[in-house]
């Protein structure tokens, strides 16, 4: 719950449900920080977040080396914690976010006689494997599978956060269709009234035009080198355009930019905490996120994609991710490239920046981000409408 994400992507969801007067007890692993008086800062300060908004929150410490043992001890003492819990307080639902803390949920749910939701997020097995992190039939993906067909044969209810998922899992998951679990779809939603269309550009230290943005992480799934690639293609049309990148790791994206060769005086590297993002991004005319694109991916539903249109940013993004093709193609809300080269490149440029010299296309990625990922319009009142479904079926 001290992590950045969690301000945006746990946090809120969690309000909206004690705000509906559902009682919320959430357990947590957290990591010690490297700096023990900033550690316990930030501990109090999200315990009294969780305090006032009347969540009661349970955490123990997270082992992070070795890998395994560690993720075994965890889930061993996580297990017998959450089920005290449950018992102690007659708690009647176990939510599990993610694959990791299923066999908590899942013991809870056969020995306690839990209700359970099962937030999929992403395909964990799936997405170990396209990072390279695991192979296909290892026995960690074997592991997760097994777990998974578990969850999914003993929920009571399951989310998912794209629709493309939701009808492959239907239509392919056995054990999904003999639960007669319902799906629900509902997307990582961002809360749109703390972003403003356009800002200071000064302010962030920023003098050309236009700006193109990119705000989270650099690696893995997040293709820096092909954005920073794209960004030289738009160079060659506007030589006064800036690159304004936000991420908790500078040094990649100074280094990306140095192996691409682009003038220091063309780019700004900023960190930022969550509260930040939507002051740096109205600085912003457009945005960027280049995802790589394999299985896993139709599962996702990038927060920042939602932080751009809550901005009034329209976007370029690779085909395959999620909903997206959908979500831009149906609201003319940005551009999509179909693969990784100048061709690519320069087509979606050009697309976007005829798309900003129309006068309403702030205000259209704007409605687009208040119909499709607010927190306070579809969010809250989603996870809210799950759990009474839930309490619905438990009184028939």
């Amino acid at each position: 719950m001290t992590k950045h994400l969690s301000h945006s992507q746990v946090i809120p969801y969690l309000q909206g449900l004690s705000a509906a007067e559902i009682g919320v007890t959430v357990l947590s692993f957290e990591e010690r920080f490297s700096d023990a008086k900033e550690e316990t800062a930030e501990r109090e300060r999200v315990g009294r977040i969780m305090a006032d908004s009347k969540i009661e929150w349970k955490w123990l410490r997270y082992h992070k080396r070795p890998s395994l043992p560690a993720t075994a001890y965890d889930v061993l003492i996580g297990t017998l914690y959450a089920m005290w819990l449950v018992l102690r307080h007659q708690i009647d639902t176990v939510h599990s976010r993610g694959y990791v803390p299923l066999p908590m949920a899942l013991a809870c749910k056969w020995l306690c006689g839990a209700r359970l939701v099962f937030d999929v997020r992403g395909l964990m097995a799936e997405e170990y494997v396209d990072a390279g992190h695991w192979k296909e039939g290892s026995l960690p993906f074997r592991v997760t599978k097994w777990f998974e067909r578990r969850a999914f044969r003993n929920a009571d209810s399951v989310i998912v956060l794209t629709n493309r998922i939701r009808d492959i899992l239907q239509s392919s998951s056995k054990e999904l269709r003999a639960s007669g679990a319902p799906v629900h779809v509902i997307p990582c939603c961002v809360e749109v009234e703390r972003f403003r269309i356009a800002g200071d550009k000064s302010a962030v230290g920023i003098t050309g035009s236009p700006v193109i943005a990119y705000v989270g992480s650099l690696g893995t799934w997040y293709m820096g080198e092909e954005m920073v690639k794209l960004f030289k293609g738009l160079l060659r049309v506007r030589p006064q355009a800036r690159f304004l990148v936000l991420t908790q790791s500078p040094e990649v994206a100074h280094e990306l930019f140095g192996r691409q060769q682009v003038p220091k005086e063309n780019y700004v590297v900023r960190t930022a905490r969550p509260e930040e993002v939507p002051q740096f991004l109205a600085t912003a005319d457009c945005a960027v996120a280049f995802i790589k694109p394999c299985y896993s991916k139709i599962s996702s539903s990038p927060t920042k994609i939602g932080e751009y249109l809550a901005a009034g940013l329209p976007f370029i993004t690779n085909r395959g991710i999620g909903d997206l093709d959908e979500l831009v193609e149906h609201n003319q809300v940005g551009a999509l490239v179909d693969g990784f080269d100048g061709k690519d490149y320069g087509a979606a440029v050009q697309s976007i920046l005829r798309m900003l010299e129309q006068p309403d296309v702030r205000e259209r990625c704007r409605r687009v981000a208040q119909q499709n990922f607010s927190m306070r319009d579809l969010g809250q009142p989603s996870y809210v409408s799950v759990y009474q479904e839930l309490s619905k079926g438990a009184k028939a």
